[in-house]
């Protein structure tokens, strides 16, 4: 069955069910509801908001007392977090399923069932929660109300000293960019209406946002630019750091977003690696035009300001643990709500602060495009002579290049998610940090000084002999089994899908594609450098044929002289000749031998 012949029902209504079923006294339909209709379906639409930045936000509001409204879809334990604050919260769901459902495992909460037309002007809120935007909050059973009016009526529902916290997609953003989903109109469920780039009435810019909240009688305290995907950020960019290319902090930036991609895209067939305009936005000062979101936090205008927030902020998408960053002081926000320990390795708990430097990453990807080999061999000394000195037993034993920032005063470690149980052996460590680098060299096709038809193994063996070492096969087998166990303990992935991982790596050569997010881009730029190495062996082969028919035209044309010259009397007599010649240089030289000796 396609996609598009999912969303017709395979089977009627059950109405004796639905008889049976007990009613559901904290659930009230407004109007507009949509029957027989999810907006849970992670398949057919954007994902329910979750994450430990948005924990993080909505708990520094939860307090006893409060009147809360939340519109539009939420993690349930982000509304647990609210009830259990001691809020009031009213909850507004346009499904009908949907609502009974959370009015069901909610029984503290108050289900509105409905379009957020069908509110009730008159009511308003200390909080106003909207972080899965204002898209889901109209209603195919009811009247309609853009993109504009939305944000109008959620600026409505704020009290005289109330907050709204809204998250706002950006249709220019990088995730809309990269999307490679041929026919999602059709197959999402929750996009009844086409998009309207016309919109005249959208905000298409966070200063756009800002304007319309103004107008609407509010206040911005803070926007943030919103990484990698809006239903589950998990890098929030902040004022002082946003579009500040001056900033000390844009090199843990970069980090942090290359990281946020490299998780949320993993496996999903993109246009291009979003990774790379990413990169190139932050060189430009240009993060905030292609962020996926913009979230705000605005108050009434009569009401004081809140309290000053870290202008990164950093979370899991799954877990609890999240931190801020201001200047070079960085704080955890969340804990861990329980350690995780997994294929050998624990989730780190902890971060630590860093001085003004360069990723050793991106430095290197420079010197490799410039063919910089005096410097590279600098840098992977220092690397080397620094790793020698840490604990493997820590954070540094699982470090990419891309976590290691180089300071002033020498390298140190940027914030990690994982170190092993066990100490790591200083020569898997360091196989494991430069063959993931080649790994990256060879997929996303950056130029650097060595032959394109290298592999990843004879590439690490090149990087490795730069700074005086060597490897053998065990210890690049058991450098490539601790990147997998540390992939198998991010993404839980089965012993089968260990394996076929493990293979895959292994098999990274000239021409192999992108192995962690597959792009088009860099899938067509594969296939071009497969065929190059295709049409080189060919022309190889040619060449090579045609030397050897060459060699074999010449040593025939010698042998059909020499027969020639031997079935003749002139050709006999000059093999005699030189026969003779031989035999007299022979005996001319043993004569003189033998003089010499007396």
């Amino acid at each position: 069955m396609s996609d598009a012949a999912a969303l017709i029902p395979a089977q009627g209504s059950d109405y004796a069910a639905a008889l049976t079923t007990p009613p559901v006294d904290n659930l009230r339909r407004l109007g507009g509801e949509m029957f027989n209709w999810t907006d849970r379906d992670a398949r057919r639409g954007p994902m329910v908001p979750q994450g430990a930045l948005l924990r993080h936000l909505v708990h520094g509001f939860a307090a006893p007392g409060r009147v809360v409204l939340v519109a539009g879809l939420i993690a349930d334990d982000l509304v647990t977090l609210l009830v259990d604050g001691g809020a009031t919260v009213t909850w507004l769901l346009r499904s009908l399923v949907d609502a009974e459902e959370s009015a069901r495992a909610h029984p503290k909460v108050t289900v509105l069932a409905g379009s957020a037309v069908k509110l009730d002007p008159a009511e308003t809120f200390d909080l106003v929660v909207a972080v899965d935007g204002v898209d889901r909050l109209n209603s195919s059973e009811g009247e309609q109300m853009d993109a504009g009016e939305l944000v109008d009526r959620l600026a409505e529902a704020v009290r005289a000293d109330g907050t709204l916290l809204l998250m706002h997609d950006n249709r220019l953003g990088v995730h809309h960019t990269v999307r490679l989903e041929p026919g999602a109109r059709e197959a999402q469920d929750a996009a009844w209406y086409p998009v309207d780039d016309h919109d005249t009435h959208r905000p298409a810019s966070r200063e756009q946002l800002v304007d319309r909240l103004t107008d609407a009688g509010l206040a911005v305290d803070v926007t943030y630019a919103a990484f990698p995907e809006p239903g589950v950020p998990t890098v929030l960019v902040g004022p002082g750091l946003l579009g500040e290319i001056s900033s000390p902090l844009r090199p843990r930036l970069g980090a942090a977003l290359s990281q946020a991609f490299a998780l949320a895209y993993r496996g999903r067939p993109v246009l291009s690696d979003p990774r790379v305009l990413v990169t190139r936005a932050l060189r430009a000062g240009a993060e905030d035009t292609i962020a996926p979101a913009w979230l705000v936090i605005a108050r009434a205008a009569s009401s004081p300001a809140t309290v000053e927030r870290p202008e990164l902020l950093v979370g899991d998408a799954r877990g609890t643990f999240a931190y801020g960053v201001s200047n070079t002081t960085t704080t955890v926000l969340e804990p861990l709500e329980s350690p995780i320990e997994r294929e050998g390795l624990r989730r780190i708990a902890s971060v630590a602060g860093a001085d003004s430097g360069y990723v050793l990453e991106e430095r290197l990807l420079h010197l490799c495009a410039t063919a910089d080999l005096r410097q590279m061999r600098v840098e992977l000394g220092q690397y080397d002579s620094w790793l020698s000195g840490q604990a493997l037993d820590g954070p540094a034993a699982l470090a990419d290049l891309a976590d290691v920032l180089v300071t002033p005063d020498g390298p140190v470690l940027l914030p990690t998610r994982w170190q092993p149980l066990e100490a790591v052996e200083h020569e898997t460590a360091l196989v494991r940090a430069l063959w993931a680098f080649a790994v990256q060299l060879i997929t996303s096709s950056r130029p650097h000084p060595w032959p394109i038809t290298s592999s990843a193994v004879e590439l690490t063996s090149t990087l490795l002999g730069m700074v005086g070492r060597g490897v053998t096969d065990e210890q690049l087998r058991a450098a490539v089994d601790l990147h997998v166990r540390v992939e198998a303990a991010e993404f839980e992935l089965t012993l089968a899908e260990q394996d076929a991982r493990r293979l895959q790596l292994l098999a990274v050569t000239a021409g192999t594609a992108s192995v962690d997010i597959p792009g088009f881009r860099e899938l067509t730029e594969a296939l071009w450098r497969q065929r190059y190495e295709a049409s080189h062996l060919l022309a190889m082969m040619e060449w090579t044929e045609q030397i050897i028919q060459s060699r074999d035209n010449t040593l025939s044309k010698l042998d059909l002289e020499i027969q020639f010259y031997r079935r003749r009397f002139a050709g006999k007599a000059l093999i005699a000749g030189r026969t003779a010649y031989r035999l007299a240089a022979r005996d001319g030289k043993k004569a003189i031998k033998r003089l010499l000796r007396r």
